[in-house]
């Protein structure tokens, strides 16, 4: 597990996606060998079949999967920076997850409004995709991600605990 804090003026958003593609390098390494052997298929086969659907996985893995977490933890580290009283923003990367932990107080709306950039920043990006037609496979990863308001996951919660009326409590740094 790492843990990096930076003050507010210093995180860089494109460093938080960057930590979220890098939490997921085993797909991308997966993705990479599957397509490196399909290619090596085609060259001995003259069958080209392989080599489409690992291009589609590849597509949906680092497009769909990657790209949306990246550009859904980097929406609420954009809406953290402008909070005046967060003082410190922890990225903390795991096997498979990346948190983003503040220090220091949120009133109710604007924990509301961190819980929400996540999931509406995807539903965006998906409903461009959807609406221009330019993919709409893809923008079902993308429109998926409204789920994490549903309250079992920890955006649904903040936004449960903003609306019930309860402060968001202090968040000290570990």
């Amino acid at each position: 597990m790492a843990r990096t804090t930076y003050p507010p003026g210093e995180l860089r958003i494109l460093r938080v996606a960057w930590t979220v593609a890098a939490s997921v390098w085993p797909l991308a390494a997966f993705l990479g060998l599957l397509t490196l052997a399909a290619l090596a298929w085609w060259a001995r086969s003259g069958d080209s079949g392989l080599v489409l659907l690992a291009l589609l996985c590849g597509k949906t893995g680092m497009l769909g999967l990657v790209a949306s977490f990246a550009l859904h933890e980097s929406a609420h580290a954009a809406v953290l920076k402008t909070r005046p009283g967060i003082t410190a923003i922890t990225v903390e990367a795991t096997a498979w997850r990346i948190s983003l932990i503040p220090e220091g107080t949120l009133t109710r709306g604007e924990n509301a409004l961190v819980a929400l950039a996540g999931p509406l920043a995807c539903a965006a990006v998906g409903a461009g995709l959807w609406l221009t037609g330019i993919d709409r496979l893809l923008a079902w990863w993308y429109l998926l991600h409204l789920a994490f308001l549903l309250p079992v996951f920890g955006d649904g919660q903040a936004l449960w605990r903003s609306f019930r009326g309860a402060r968001a409590a202090p968040h000290p740094h570990p």
